[in-house]
């Protein structure tokens, strides 16, 4: 079929609509998902962060720096790049939904 005939066919037209329409679906799950993760794992570096202060030097728990304290930075350092990548896949999927919306595949 040549690609003037392909655009001139309904049911050609009809199929592409159910595409972009289930593509647009697809987009907006995926948008969901890395929303919620995105989320939760920024609140989750937020506490973390968080929980370093008590410990730190001229506060009430920082006798306890050695025994808890660095693990809790470490945890941070853990959850920083959990944050980032599921930032950045909500941003790629929210990009995704966007040209799918606009309809350039």
């Amino acid at each position: 079929m040549m690609k003037d005939e392909m655009f001139d066919d309904p049911t050609a037209n009809s199929d592409s609509e159910e595409e972009l329409l289930e593509a647009k679906q697809q987009a907006m799950g995926r948008l969901r998902v890395w929303r919620r993760r995105s989320i939760y794992s920024v609140i989750a570096l937020f506490f973390s962060c968080a929980s370093v202060t008590p410990f730190l030097y001229g506060h009430s728990l920082h006798s306890y720096w050695d025994g808890f304290g660095k693990y809790l930075v470490l945890l941070s350092m853990g959850l920083l790049p959990v944050a980032v990548y599921c930032t950045g896949l909500f941003w790629g999927s929210w990009l995704s939904l966007r040209d799918v919306e606009k309809g350039n595949l």
